[in-house]
């Protein structure tokens, strides 16, 4: 014997079922400027540990601005150990985000001088675990090279998180670290 189903009975069925799209977004946050979204900026700590570089008069480092993103750059060379230079060891840029994604961008110098080291040795944690390291010993040729992706993770849970970067060895051991911090993406 065949039923007819209720009409009202379907509708009221197929109201408890959402349709769901997720959009996912890529948001570009420069070293300065705040989230576009969010309004949360990168913080600096220790905060004499790192300078604006296009308006820094003292740092060592000069990349042309022109490649950075919205021409600005966060300046910092960890001296672990170094007493007439304070502070010593690591210094870190931290940024909170909600998201499944997030890549860090920085500027690399290639070649150190007689007064500024170009290698680069950063830590990365996200919600207090270390999740990677990036390391480079520079070429030894002039220059700069710009946009260079220091860290990438693109599994991360759907939900807020803190990232961490740490310019210097981990525990604020071994020479000097030079980071020139550009910009971020996170989706």
């Amino acid at each position: 014997m065949f039923t007819l189903f209720p009409i009202h009975s379907l509708i009221n069925i197929l109201s408890f079922i959402s349709i769901t799209k997720a959009i996912i977004v890529n948001v570009t946050v420069d070293d300065i400027l705040p989230d576009p979204l969010t309004g949360v900026r990168i913080t600096y700590l220790p905060e004499t540990g790192w300078k604006e570089g296009q308006t820094c008069t003292t740092c060592k480092a000069a990349p042309d601005g022109r490649q950075m993103y919205a021409n600005t750059w966060h300046d910092s060379t960890s001296s672990p150990g170094n007493t007439t230079e304070p502070p010593s060891g690591p210094r870190n840029a931290t940024f909170t985000f909600s998201g499944t994604a997030i890549y860090v961008f920085c500027a690399l110098a290639l070649a150190s001088t007689s007064t500024f080291t170009a290698y680069s040795n950063m830590s990365f944690y996200i919600d207090g675990e270390t999740v990677g390291h990036f390391e480079r010993v520079p070429p030894g040729v002039p220059g700069y090279e710009y946009n260079v992706p220091v860290y990438s993770n693109t599994a991360l849970s759907p939900e807020q998180h803190v990232l961490v970067l740490e310019n210097g060895h981990i525990g604020g051991g071994g020479g000097p670290s030079m980071t020139l911090l550009d910009y971020l993406i996170y989706s």
